[in-house]
């Protein structure tokens, strides 16, 4: 009897082996493989390309043409003065940022728009009029009053339009200057130029507007500032001349009276100390002369004296004469003696004439002693009068100084009201136009080729992010690495996919000896009916899919040389992997090297092998293994290449089928073949959806796992390695199925039919296969 493997009895393990997660390590970019990732999904990549292009042009069709005009405007800070004024009322725009802004602001603002539409009547214009739209009645839902609620329907229809040609109007700043643009966008290239220079115009009229109105509020308080002023200087001054009157304070020159006689008295009383002084130094000079004994005719007033000088020129001529006649005639003579009479005569008139002046200087001095008595005693009582009334002359210096500051304050209001009224009458904006909107030439919305471009961009983002995102989900095993990655054994061959055109290519060949067959004499179908793929390795040896399994026949053979195997088991971890067609021409395969095989249809509940080779059979396996047939009866086999095939027929107790496999008849059934056979080939069930094929891994010595490329999912191939686990030291190997070349490239570029292009590409366009 066919024992199993393992001397000791086999215990299965309660869990599954940890895998050793492998340390971590810093993410890398590879370009290659995203370049790859791109190539291999470029459907994700073009859809949403193509989608946001065909959006794109939707909108392109249905969007409104529209032309914008742009009027620029200096805001400048500098003032032209027409009317020479010291101050503005209204003082000029600042330099800085926020200035310069909050005038982009005011040019947009409701105001400014107001004078737009109704000097341009755009709320009869059917651009600046709101259009019923689609979502208009669920709009009106959810808001809780209309535009139009507490308005006249005048200012319901302008606050719409102006509603839209806020929404049709750009105002920006250029950088950090002074310049303003204004762009309007409009239906009619010819309307754009006329509502962007009228938003300028309407801007400039807003800020004379402001200026006159601050002008002529400032006008009109200074107006009543004046009229109080003016009633309060009145009764100032009037106050003034009352205290003064009142108080006998009468100003001359700006000086008071008593003020002004005081200063005078003290400049007379100077002078006539001064007159004193002189006349009392004359009068001492005259005394001492007298006192002395001297000639009093030698002071001053004597000498100065027209009287005494003419006095006295007589008297030398009276002596020279008098000197003359005495040496002439004697001391004695008459002549002599009447010449010294006449000496006498004015000597004597002399002394007189002297005497008169000393008395006259006595006087003066009595006279100037007299008028300097009689001013210190006027001083003196002016004084009085002063000091007594100095009190009332600082109330009167109180009273005048409040008169001075009302009159003041009444001369500069009354200045700043004429230059505020010359201002009222010329006001200036302080910004200017540079560029008046012209006629544009072409449309400035839509852009499109700024919309394509954006749809292409945008496109091509988001396709490359889901084309990532479904290679990153995507957890198919395309790769030979990746399968030994994820089993953990070697990944033995690459089976490439056979197109549908290469395979009814070869179906055609089977029609002229379609009408010979009988199956009533032969149940295993002639080469030429049996389908294409179970014989492809041996029709087609040239191409890749015989490559593959002749690669899978070569690590097959090494085993053999090393180990006792007699019994392959060809299994998936899924339905439709592919392990019939890899199990059979592997067989095929081994059978034409002369080596003695065996294939047996091992799967009892959908019989692969058994359909495409022999569908007429009357007996298989479950028929040897309970004595119903012998052995020699089930077999069929392949003249062409010499494979025995056991089949297996159809069951209609499916119970039978498990027990069957955990059962010691099919272990004799193998141990009755293996002294037969040099080996034998199963083609079991799949592993993941029932238990037959890892019943029938118990009885194997090499398990061949085959996963279907693209298709198999990683999870899938780990949770099947894990079934496998007991016999994990039995699995040869992987071996990927189905496998599109052309495809391969954007995975495995060395394996791919780009790199194998100079050995052959028969058979190998992608299309459809069993």
């Amino acid at each position: 009897m066919l024992q199993r493997n393992s001397d000791l009895p086999y215990v299965v393990p309660d869990e599954p082996p940890v895998r050793q997660a492998e340390g971590w390590q810093y993410p890398s970019v590879d370009l290659r493989e995203m370049g790859r990732i791109l190539r291999r999904r470029y459907r994700l990549v073009v859809l949403p390309v193509a989608v946001l292009l065909g959006l794109a042009l939707t909108y392109l069709m249905l969007a409104t043409t529209l032309y914008t005009a742009t009027s620029t405007v200096l805001v400048d800070p500098r003032r032209a003065n027409v009317v020479e004024t010291n101050q503005s009322v209204l003082s000029n725009f600042g330099t800085d940022d926020a200035t310069i802004e909050s005038q982009t602001l005011l040019i947009q603002s409701v105001a400014i728009l107001m004078r737009v539409v109704g000097k341009l009547k755009l709320t009869e214009d059917t651009e600046f009029t709101p259009k019923p739209g689609l979502l208009d009645p669920i709009k009106r839902l959810f808001s809780s009053s209309g535009p139009s609620d507490g308005a006249s329907p005048e200012d319901a229809a302008r606050a719409r339009s102006v509603e839209i040609l806020q929404k049709r109007m750009k105002v920006t700043r250029q950088g950090t200057t002074f310049l303003v643009d204004i762009a309007v966008s409009s239906e009619s290239p010819q309307k754009a130029a006329t509502i962007a220079n009228a938003v300028a115009d309407a801007y400039f009229d807003e800020q004379v507007r402001a200026k006159y109105d601050a002008t002529r509020i400032a006008a009109n308080w200074l107006n009543g500032q004046i009229d109080e002023l003016k009633s309060r200087v009145v009764a100032s001054e009037k106050a003034v001349e009352d205290f003064r009157s009142a108080n006998n304070l009468t100003v001359s020159q700006g000086v008071t009276l008593n003020d002004q006689q005081i200063t005078d008295l003290n400049s007379k009383l100077i002078a006539g100390r001064a007159q004193t002084a002189e006349a009392r130094a004359k009068y001492e000079q005259v005394q001492d002369i007298a006192k002395s004994g001297g000639d009093p005719g030698g002071i001053n007033a004597a000498i100065s004296s027209e009287m005494i000088t003419k006095l006295r020129t007589q008297y030398a001529d009276i002596a020279k004469n008098e000197a003359d006649l005495s040496s002439k005639y004697g001391a004695r003579h008459p002549l002599v003696a009447n010449v010294r009479a006449q000496r006498r005569d004015t000597q004597k008139l002399i002394n007189e004439e002297i005497r008169r002046i000393l008395e006259s200087t006595k006087h003066d001095y009595d006279v100037a002693r007299s008028r300097e008595a009689s001013l210190q005693q006027s001083l003196d009582q002016l004084q009085g009068v002063s000091t007594s009334s100095g009190q009332a002359q600082v109330r009167l210096r109180e009273l005048q100084r409040e008169a001075e500051a009302n009159r003041t304050q009444y001369e500069s209001y009354l200045a700043r009201s004429k230059e505020t009224t010359a201002q009222e009458s010329l006001e200036m904006p302080d910004s200017r136009i540079v560029t008046k909107a012209s006629i544009p030439i072409r449309p400035s919305s839509p852009k499109t080729m700024l919309i394509l471009g954006l749809a292409v961009m945008l496109g091509l983002g988001a396709g490359s992010v889901l084309a990532f995102l479904a290679d990153y989900l995507d957890g198919r095993i395309k790769t030979l690495e990746q399968a030994e990655a994820i089993a953990g054994v070697p990944a033995l061959a690459a089976v490439p996919l056979i197109g549908a055109r290469e395979l009814a290519r070869l179906a055609r060949r089977g029609r002229s000896e379609l009408d010979s067959y009988d199956p009533k004499t032969t149940k295993l179908l002639p080469p030429a009916l049996q389908p294409p793929l179970t014989r492809y390795a041996i029709d087609e040896p040239g191409t890749f899919f015989a490559e593959a399994i002749r690669a899978v026949r070569l690590s097959l053979q090494r085993t053999m040389r090393s180990q006792p195997v007699k019994v392959v088991q060809v299994t998936s971890a899924l339905d439709s992997e592919g392990k019939t067609t890899l199990a059979i021409n592997l067989a095929q395969s081994l059978a034409t090297l002369g080596i003695r095989t065996l294939l047996i249809d091992g799967d009892l509940r959908n019989p692969q092998v058994t359909r495409s080779l022999c569908p007429r059979a009357d007996a298989g396996l479950l028929e040897v293994a309970i004595g119903h047939a012998a052995p020699e009866r089930a077999i069929l086999v392949d003249q062409s290449t010499g494979l025995s095939i056991l089949p297996s027929t159809r069951i209609k107790q499916v119970e039978y089928i498990t027990e069957l496999m955990f059962s010691d008849r099919i272990v004799d059934v193998l141990d009755h073949f293996r002294h037969r056979y040099e080996l034998i080939v199963i083609d079991s069930p799949p592993l993941v959806p029932l238990v037959d094929g890892r019943a029938l891994a118990e009885l194997a010595d090499r398990i061949i796992l085959a996963l279907a490329w693209d298709q198999t999912p990683g999870e899938v191939l780990s949770h099947a390695m894990d079934l496998l686990y007991p016999v994990s030291d039995r699995i040869m190997g992987t071996v990927l199925t189905r496998v599109d070349l052309s495809r391969l490239q954007f995975y495995d570029y060395y394996r791919s039919s780009a790199y194998l292009k100079p050995y052959g590409t028969a058979g190998l366009n992608a299309g459809a296969a069993r």
